[in-house]
């Protein structure tokens, strides 16, 4: 979960989702954990995989949402979702970042 963070912090998303994807999220026990790497693949997902890092953040959501809710960095992945999503998902995109305090 490291490496997968400090890939997409490094600016390498294809390494980060590739790390992601050999992750078992039903070995991660620990709530925030879980959340904090949801976070990462949207953040990975964000350059061009709108839907992806839309359900990420979802995901992330739905597994412990003050976490969601309590990181800045959320809120700007969120609206930037939304101003840059297709029209196929702008609208849930645009209520996600809303729910979560994100408008700006």
């Amino acid at each position: 979960m490291h490496q997968v963070n400090v890939a997409v912090t490094l600016g390498d998303a294809g390494t980060a989702i590739d790390l992601a994807r050999k992750i078992d999220l039903r070995a991660v026990t620990v709530t925030e954990r879980k959340a904090s790497l949801l976070i990462d693949v949207a953040r990975a997902f964000q350059w061009g995989k709108y839907e992806q890092a839309h359900a990420a953040l979802r995901a992330a959501e739905d597994t412990a949402p003050q976490e969601v809710a309590a990181r800045p960095s959320v809120g700007t992945l969120a609206r930037d979702l939304a101003t840059l999503a297709p029209a196929s998902i702008r609208r849930d995109a645009e209520q996600f970042a809303t729910r979560i305090g994100a408008t700006r």
